[in-house]
């Protein structure tokens, strides 16, 4: 595993106590993969990995002829009237580089700490090994190891193989937003105050739609 430019791991910090405090280890709205009440909340819809041609969920939908919404589940819009699936797919349990970097460049003007942040990557990644010496933290039954670096390091990827797998969770000093790629989604979960999700609502590079903190990613 090589760490970003600047990112380190923690041996012996507190920055992440206020995440597993906080967190309703067994709710599984919205809400409870935020460890903070925030003013409004997002889902990042991950890019659709299918070669040259590029595709939103938006437009999968529309051309097999699904209803989206901002609960859209992708087995569910994926699959065309002759019953056949769409080519591509997008990734599980963490955001592509180029995703990831035009949100924290979006994130990047709503806090006043853009230079310490803190990332979570979840132990049980078998390509991404972490170093034996981090700090270990709970966020929603799932043990992170932690790390410290710029905001820019968000784009970092952590696995050795050739595919990327970016921080589960990251969040700035001042606590001013929170990002959480859980592991089982295919979409990440933005929280902050009003005007930050505002911002990444009208980002042209990112899919993303508001959603409300009683709302449920999960498949039903």
């Amino acid at each position: 595993m090589n760490e970003g430019v600047w990112m380190r791991p923690l041996s012996q910090s507190s920055s992440a106590d206020w995440v597993a405090a906080s967190m309703d280890h067994w709710n599984l709205t919205i809400e409870g993969f935020v460890p903070a009440e925030y003013d409004a909340y997002a889902r990042v819809l991950h890019e659709i990995e299918q070669g040259d041609e590029p595709a939103t969920w938006a437009s999968v939908a529309a051309a097999n002829g699904h209803r989206f919404d901002p609960l859209a589940q992708w087995t569910r819009i994926t699959v065309g009237p002759d019953g056949e699936e769409w080519r591509g797919r997008p990734r599980v349990g963490t955001l592509t580089p180029s995703v990831a970097q035009s949100l924290s460049e979006a994130l990047a003007s709503f806090t006043t700490t853009p230079t310490t942040c803190f990332f979570g990557l979840w132990e049980g990644f078998g390509a991404s090994e972490l170093p034996p010496s981090v700090q270990l933290f709970e966020s929603n039954r799932r043990v992170m190891g932690l790390f410290e670096g710029p905001i820019q390091d968000a784009t970092h990827s952590f696995s050795s193989r050739p595919w990327s797998q970016l921080a589960n969770l990251w969040w700035p000093a001042d606590r001013a937003w929170f990002v959480v790629s859980e592991i089982d989604y295919d979409s990440t979960i933005v929280a902050g105050r009003r005007e930050c999700i505002d911002a990444l609502l009208r980002t042209p590079a990112i899919e993303a739609i508001e959603v409300s903190p009683g709302d449920t990613l999960a498949i039903s």
